[in-house]
């Protein structure tokens, strides 16, 4: 080795040394916030495991020692219309999510690729109703809803869901734009027609922002409060968004099972009752999150 290259080498690791550093450094922030976020909802996790002993007990601990179903249990079975409410967010958010995947995919396609009258003119009128507010049709949709006989209705909920096409539809639109037009054109050129190049070619590609599209139909549908409120006001078709609300209100059972007395509490049975409400929305996240954050970084949001 060149004696002249030491001090070169010796710069070097102080270089990465100093790089590394920095880099963990500006991990902290984003650790301490993270725990902030996650604080609460582990609390409300291990609250949710926790018996009536243990969770009155002299000194609180963050995971429980002893878990346990029980607050579950109790929930699902003493609670009624708990596991209907599950059931009827289930019927309504993969309802409306297929009807606003299959929709959206298309109409986005034809706004992409075919070229009619109008075209632009629509696709900026479907842009900017995205700006209106949805609160302030609230009166309309209860009107109409009642003259179609859809209140208090599982369709009725999916048919409104199904149709917020604005934003799915420009996310679509801006996936399909990211598709090479000589893949289409030679599909065209071999005989394919617009639905198999449609089905073969630009859906394939554009799956990501396919799911993106799923995703946050799934989250909008499962957690919407206020328009599942004002159409739906009977326990058979609530869904958990607004069960769970009444839930928490009137905690206990009208009759309790005696295997239940003294060993739930109703703090903890109102956290497992947010967990169950809240998990679906986690786990279809964990297992998309993939093909989420590639939808948003492959150009699904970008103009």
């Amino acid at each position: 080795m060149v004696a002249s290259e030491l001090p070169r080498s010796g710069i070097e690791t102080a270089h990465q040394r100093g790089y590394h550093f920095r880099t963990i450094l500006s991990y902290v922030p984003l650790v301490i916030v993270s725990l902030l976020v996650l604080i609460p909802l582990i609390w409300m996790v291990s609250t949710s495991f926790k018996g009536r002993q243990e969770f009155y007990a002299a000194t609180a601990t963050l995971f429980p020692l002893h878990p346990t179903l029980i607050n579950y249990r109790y929930v699902l079975t003493q609670l009624g219309f708990l596991p209907i409410y599950l059931r009827n967010s289930f019927i309504v958010t993969f309802g409306a999510v297929a009807i606003v995947a299959i929709l959206s995919s298309l109409a986005a396609y034809a706004f992409a690729r075919i070229r009619f009258r109008g075209r632009d003119a629509i696709f900026l009128a479907l842009v900017l109703s995205i700006f209106i507010p949805n609160v302030g049709g609230l009166m309309s949709l209860y009107e109409l809803m009642s003259f179609l006989h859809l209140r208090n209705s599982l369709i009725g909920l999916i048919l409104y869901f199904g149709s917020a096409l604005p934003i799915p539809i420009f996310i679509m639109r801006q996936g399909f734009l990211a598709v090479p037009k000589e893949l289409e054109e030679s599909a065209l050129v071999d005989g394919a027609g617009w639905p198999r190049v449609f089905w073969n070619i630009a859906l394939p590609i554009a799956f990501n922002a396919l799911v993106l599209v799923m995703i946050l139909t799934f989250v909008g549908v499962w957690g919407d409060f206020l328009v599942t409120f004002i159409l739906v006001d009977q326990d058979t078709t609530m869904t958990i968004s607004v069960g769970a609300q009444k839930v928490l209100v009137m905690p206990y059972a009208t009759t309790i099972t005696p295997g239940f007395a003294g060993l739930f509490t109703t703090e903890a049975a109102n956290a497992a009752v947010l967990l169950l409400a809240s998990a679906p929305v986690v786990l279809v996240y964990l297992v998309l999150q993939r093909w989420f954050m590639a939808g948003l970084t492959e150009g699904a949001l970008k103009f």
